[in-house]
Parts: C-alpha cells; sequence; structure tokens
C-alpha cells in the first residue's frame, strides 16, 4: 500500500508541473512557430515558378525553437517533436540529386508517415517520389498528410497543455476508486 501511495504521489507531482508552468500565462511562441512552418510548406509546395528553397526558413526556425525551449516559452515534448517535424520538412525539400542521403533516412520517414497518418506508404510510391524529385527526399507531396497531421497535434498540445494536471490526477482518481484496485502486498 505504501509503494503505491508513493507511485500516485509522485504522478501528482509530475502532473502539477505543467500546471503551475501554465498559470504563468499563455505563451504564443510554439503557435508562432507551427505558423511559420505552415507558411514556409505553403511556399515551398507552389508549383515551379512560386516555389522557392525554404531551407534558410527552416534553419531559422529551428534556431527559434532552441530560443524558446531554452528559455521555457516551450515544453520538452513540444521541442522535441517540433524539431522531428522540421527535419522531415527538410529532407523532403533537401536536393539530393545522386540520392546519397535516401539510405540513411528513409526508414526514419517511413516510419514518421506511418505514425502520424495510421498507414504505410507503399514502397513503389515511394521510390517515385524519391526518383520523380531527383532525391529531394520522400518530397512534400507525400509528407503532406503526415507534416499537416503533426501539426495540428502540436497545436492540440499546446491547446491542452494548461489542463494536463487535471486530466492525469481525474485519471488516478478514477482509478483509485475502482472496483477491484486494492493495494498491493509487497513481497518480502
Amino acid at each position: 500500500m505504501k509503494k503505491n501511495l508513493v507511485v500516485v504521489a509522485v504522478a501528482l507531482l509530475i502532473a502539477a508541473r505543467p500546471v503551475q508552468a501554465a498559470q504563468a500565462g499563455p505563451d504564443r511562441a510554439g503557435y508562432q512557430l507551427l505558423e511559420r512552418l505552415v507558411a514556409a510548406v505553403a511556399v515551398a509546395a507552389r508549383p515551379a515558378p512560386g516555389a522557392a528553397d525554404i531551407s534558410p526558413e527552416l534553419l531559422r526556425l529551428a534556431r527559434d525553437l532552441k530560443a524558446a525551449h531554452a528559455a521555457k516559452r516551450v515544453d520538452d515534448l513540444f521541442a522535441l517533436r517540433f524539431s522531428r517535424l522540421l527535419s522531415a520538412v527538410r529532407q523532403a525539400v533537401l536536393t539530393d540529386p545522386e540520392v546519397l542521403y535516401w539510405p540513411m533516412y528513409r526508414h526514419t520517414m517511413m516510419d514518421f508517415i506511418e505514425e502520424r497518418t495510421g498507414r504505410m506508404p507503399d514502397w513503389k510510391e515511394v521510390l517515385f517520389h524519391v526518383n520523380n524529385h531527383g532525391g529531394s527526399g520522400v518530397g512534400l507531396a507525400l509528407l503532406a498528410d503526415a507534416v499537416m497531421s503533426e501539426v495540428v497535434s502540436l497545436h492540440l498540445h499546446l491547446d491542452t497543455w494548461p489542463k494536463r494536471g487535471e486530466v492525469l490526477k481525474g485519471y488516478l482518481e478514477r482509478s483509485a476508486k475502482e472496483p477491484g484496485n486494492t493495494p498491493s502486498t509487497p513481497r518480502r
């Protein structure tokens, strides 16, 4: 029983940390980073005359993310996932005519697409995009659903951050009240 109480107490302390940080006031840094990324992707996705190299903007976003994370304007989870998103977009627009980089990140890119869309991309379609885009990653067309799914997920993460402590506390309280959830006796 003592062990269960310690686990619950630790969980509640961890859950209270985000609530205390959120009470300082909402910070728009995460939302602004997401808006800038979507704008950059939209520019890169335009037909050839309107397309632009967004690598400089992606690098600025990476620097701004690092600064916002260091200043505690975004949390660790947002920073990690946004950084991964920047990496995926950069690989999608990176020019690699000899397809040198593709073998190093193809499985990670396929996993990212599957995780964010819920379906494994067709290997032949991926190869078509890689070969058709001069080796520029898997191309933005193939990544569009995965990128936007992650953008929406990160936006929801920012929206719900202040409520996470309450949600966790509610689950812990309900699980403690469930019939059959009796504290286990420690073994000797």
